[in-house]
């Protein structure tokens, strides 16, 4: 977690079945699963499947992460300050929700 602190969100791949998360520093995180957006006191909901709701992760374009932290469930919350924070909110299904790729290496995550 300490790779996403401080590194900025410069891209976001939007595809059919998941969207990327693409870092200034090289890291990834690929999601497959329900979103939130909790921007200007606004909460939105995606889901990495549906390529209409890509675009609510570009408010954060640009931005620096304050902080990420892994939550009870196998959330991941990225904050980034100001501008809002995105949870990624997985299944309970045991299948892979969300993949976190840093410099040391590839994590699927899952919650069962």
């Amino acid at each position: 977690m300490a790779e996403l602190r401080s590194a900025v969100l410069a891209g976001v791949t939007i595809g059919v079945g998941s969207q990327i998360l693409i870092f200034g520093n090289g890291v990834t995180v690929l999601i497959q699963y329900p979103f939130k957006c909790d921007n200007k006191g606004s909460e939105r909901w995606g889901h990495g499947e549906e390529v209409a709701t890509g675009v609510l992760s570009f408010d954060y374009l640009n931005s620096k992460v304050e902080s990420a932290v892994f939550k009870v469930g196998g959330l991941l919350v990225l904050d980034f300050g100001s501008v809002g924070s995105l949870v990624i909110v997985p299944d309970s299904n045991g299948l892979e929700s969300y993949v976190l790729t840093t410099k040391l290496g590839v994590s699927p995550v899952s919650v069962i």
